[in-house]
């Protein structure tokens, strides 16, 4: 009996079914494997009663099965994909768990809503920030940051990632040469929290080799002497907080 079951665990049968539960998409698979591999064993070992009945409920479930299963498949690809794959199959796992888009996007090419229930907009903040939007966009300048993993975390404070932060213009009507320099404020645990840069070329970029995510904030000076604060929150691969 052990023989047996050792053969049946060493065919490719096994290894192939016991890989397909890592995710719904493997399990939907392996159930229709199963159902059909009984609907077989059925048909292989019925009497001649059997094969005189066209219309035997056996015969019928598997006329109607596969229809049924392509309806079914459509509809889950069509409208729950998201729903047909495990940790696994993602690079970074922390993807998994993000939230859902809200239905309201699901029917238009581009649009804007949140989660949950609409709140009322208070109208002191709607002035507070359309005031502080504007003098953003007209400062016309961003700042953004690129991580790259050099050892990945395995327990707290055991990664560590290369990050650039750089500005860079809004758009067209701005240019980097209206920028004199660029002041960096960075976690408190660095040697130098507060540094500066004066490099056009480079973009004013700032380079940091950490193991956790935290803000930064810049003070952008224009040569006409005007600043402007940008922060930016510096997230990592797989959202190492510590």
């Amino acid at each position: 009996m052990s023989k047996t079951i050792d053969l049946i665990r060493g065919s490719s049968f096994f290894k192939t079914a016991s890989g397909m539960h890592r995710n719904p998409l493997g399990l939907i698979a392996l159930f229709i494997i199963s159902v059909y591999a009984i609907g077989a064993l059925v048909v292989g070992f019925g009497n001649e009663r059997f094969y005189e009945a066209p219309s035997h409920p056996v015969i019928l479930f598997m006329a109607i099965f596969p229809v049924a299963v392509l309806f079914v498949f459509y509809l889950l690809v069509a409208y729950f994909h998201t729903h047909l794959y495990g940790p696994s199959d993602f690079i970074n796992q922390a993807h998994f768990f993000r939230a859902p888009s809200p239905r309201e996007l699901e029917s238009v090419d581009t649009g804007i809503a949140t989660s949950g229930a609409d709140v009322p907009v208070v109208e002191s903040d709607v002035s507070i920030l359309n005031a502080k939007y504007d003098r953003m966009v007209d400062f016309g300048f961003i700042l953004l940051h690129q991580s790259e993993t050099l050892r990945s975390r395995t327990i707290p404070r055991s990664g560590l990632f290369k990050v650039r932060v750089w500005i860079e213009p809004l758009d067209s009507r701005n240019n980097l040469g209206e920028i004199e320099s660029v002041t960096y404020r960075v976690w408190e645990d660095f040697p130098q929290p507060v540094i500066a840069s004066s490099d056009q070329k480079s973009s004013f970029d700032l380079w940091l080799k950490i193991y956790g995510e935290f803000p930064v904030l810049a003070v952008v000076r224009k040569k006409n002497g005007e600043t402007f604060q940008l922060m930016r929150h510096i997230d990592l691969p797989g959202r190492p907080m510590d």
